[in-house]
């Protein structure tokens, strides 16, 4: 059985969504590739994967992320050709007529949105994503509820049977790290399929897993300690920690060493210690993100998420705060001094909204 048939079998009903994406790549003379900002393996892998997929038919394009990859994600083919530079959104010099945006379920979430609001040339959005919060905000929408972006993307691109080491490196990855090496409530048996078929290309699974999941350095593992000490499990059944500026600069670590403690501490057993795990962390922007995961059967963390903004899965969601984090007795709150705003009630046990908002109605 050939790429093509699997993918016809798997997913038919989203065969006019193939062809007018590729119609669209096709027509384009200039593709504009976005992941996320602070990239992940998915966001990072899918983007890259379909970048190697350009090259192949020659079509020009620039890849673009808001942030710099982590260092465990750069071992990824054509991890060279990422920009960060904002002179590519200079209404001036921008020439591109397509652009795709991976594992973003809204323009906000990949940092893009100011820039976009400022362009005045014509340009078409394809939206490619697996969040079931995803708000469709593209002319065309590749919106699947899957493991990860690089599934999506891996069926996609079979259907034109585009698939070749580098690709498939690139799409392992993303499938590796978002369900924690086939390990998590993520992992399906179509993620165990697509699977099989990209290590039929060669792909080093080992390289892969060690790079993209076990890749520590000691400044992250004291990071990780800061975080680990402060753990607290309210009544409401939260676990609630958090990592602060001081605690990076203290630290001798960056924010991309950071990724990874929500799903560790997500290991805890959610039906008996903690039904919630929360992770809040300090950026450098005035920002602080919230980074919720739970394996209770019962718990839908996405709806939680969406109510600050944010967005995400049903097990694993995240949300981004305006502030500052301060500790109080029972707690961590974040502080916005510009609008004197304290969104005490969210993140201590005082909450208004408890872990019984987040069941599953």
């Amino acid at each position: 059985m050939n790429a093509y048939s699997e993918t016809h079998e798997a997913h038919p009903e989203l065969l006019d969504t193939y062809r007018d994406i590729f119609a669209a790549v096709e027509k384009s003379s200039h593709i504009m590739l976005v992941m996320h900002k602070k990239p992940d393996g998915d966001t990072s892998g899918s983007t890259l994967a379909f970048s190697h997929y350009l090259d192949l038919i020659q079509k020009p394009h620039t890849v673009f992320c808001l942030d710099t990859l982590p260092s465990s994600l750069r071992f990824l083919p054509g991890a060279h050709k990422l920009t960060t530079s904002p002179h590519v959104w200079n209404p001036d010099a921008a020439t591109f007529d397509l652009m795709i945006v991976f594992d973003s379920g809204d323009l906000g979430y990949n940092g893009i949105k100011p820039y976009v609001e400022k362009l005045t040339h014509q340009f078409s959005i394809i939206n490619i994503d697996h969040h079931i919060t995803n708000t469709n905000y593209g002319h065309l929408n590749l919106v699947v509820q899957a493991s990860s972006t690089c599934e999506v993307v891996s069926d996609l691109l079979s259907y034109k049977n585009a698939m070749n080491r580098e690709i498939a490196t690139c799409l392992m990855t993303g499938l590796i790290t978002d369900t924690g090496g086939f390990s998590n409530l993520a992992t399906t048996a179509s993620s165990i399929h697509t699977a099989s078929s990209l290590l039929k290309k060669g792909v080093n699974l080992k390289s892969i897993t060690t790079n993209a999941l076990q890749h520590r350095s000691v400044n992250s593992l004291k990071l990780w300690g800061r975080a680990l000490e402060r753990m607290l499990v309210h009544p409401s059944g939260v676990l609630t920690t958090a990592i602060t500026q001081k605690d990076f600069e203290e630290c001798g670590a960056d924010h991309t060493q950071v990724e990874g403690v929500s799903n560790f501490l997500n290991t805890i057993d959610n039906t008996t210690e903690c039904s919630v795990i929360c992770v809040f962390t300090e950026m450098p922007n005035g920002l602080v993100r919230g980074s919720l995961r739970t394996t209770h059967p019962l718990i839908d963390v996405a709806k939680f998420a969406t109510l600050l903004g944010g967005g995400g899965h049903k097990k694993a969601a995240g949300f981004t705060l305006s502030g500052r984090l301060h500790k109080h007795d029972d707690g961590w709150v974040v502080i916005d001094d510009a609008q004197a705003l304290a969104h005490k009630l969210f993140i201590t046990p005082t909450w208004t909204l408890t872990t019984s908002t987040l069941s599953q109605q």
